[in-house]
């Protein structure tokens, strides 16, 4: 079930729908408490896999949830605007990590960040709106970020930058080349604690994509000196034959969705 919340007013941002996906079984009044993933992009993310923009994601995990591979998690599809790139590009990466030149360059064209103002709406807006709306467990063990492409990169900026709100981030085919790579570094200085956080990253070897494989041995570096371990906290995959496409990420994206949500079994539901 898909309920809207419609044009969510903010105080840092656009105003932007909020697609709220319910798992099957859902019932807010049962006792029952859920674990929640906030999603950017949000109005692919539950389209048809036949739609050419399409995941299918919504329709994913209702077929994990019901062959029981996940527990029933609901799922925040937050709408992009027009701002996207400043709202998603991390900003703090900029400022520390990139050229002088460069940044020259990104204030001539008029692509200064405002990531943290996004990261402001998500986190002192959107997530208590939707905890009081909906029975989510509001422990960070339950709160989880995931996107694509620059949505992977903005869901990574948000757990490294509230780890006391997130448990981790799915991210399938972060444009890490972006600006001189400053994300890498950023990664390297601000992990957080493995022991309490994981991570998905994907990229694959077509198109776009084709451009991040000589970024994807030093993300396995970073994660591994910052104490992450494959396949427990870290989860890193080459898709071959892949594209950077919803209908890729369609393909794979019970993977992560899997890999992230594998813990919650353990966690008191009420």
């Amino acid at each position: 079930m898909l309920e809207r919340i419609d044009t969510f007013d903010s105080r840092f941002v656009a105003p932007r729908h909020v697609d709220v996906w319910l798992p099957p079984g859902y019932d807010k009044g049962g006792g029952a408490r859920y674990p929640v993933i906030y999603l950017q992009d949000g109005q692919y993310n539950c389209l048809p896999a036949s739609n050419l923009m399409g995941w299918g994601l919504c329709d994913t995990a209702r077929g994990l949830i019901e062959d029981g591979v996940i527990p029933p998690v609901i799922l925040a599809n937050i709408w992009n605007t027009p701002d996207r790139w400043r709202e998603y590009v991390p900003k703090k990466p900029v400022e520390r990590y990139v050229s002088e030149k460069e940044k020259a360059s990104i204030r001539r064209r008029g692509k200064c960040p405002t990531s943290d103002r996004y990261l402001r709406f998500l986190t002192e807006e959107l997530i208590p709106h939707m905890e009081s709306a909906y029975p989510l467990i509001t422990r960070p063990e339950a709160r989880f970020a995931m996107g694509s492409s620059l949505g992977g990169i903005i869901s990574l900026y948000a757990v490294c930058e509230h780890p006391d709100l997130f448990c981790g981030a799915g991210c399938l085919s972060s444009h890490w080349p972006l600006y001189e790579g400053s994300t890498l570094p950023y990664m390297a200085d601000t992990l957080p604690d493995p022991a309490s956080h994981r991570f998905y990253f994907d990229i694959s070897t077509e198109a776009l994509d084709a451009k991040y494989i000589p970024y994807h041995s030093r993300v396995r570096d970073i994660l591994a000196r910052k104490g992450y371990r494959e396949g427990e906290s870290c989860m890193n995959r080459v898709w071959k034959g892949h594209d950077h496409s919803a209908t890729s990420w369609g393909k794979r994206v019970h993977v992560p969705l899997t890999f992230l949500l594998r813990a919650m079994p353990r966690i008191n539901y009420t």
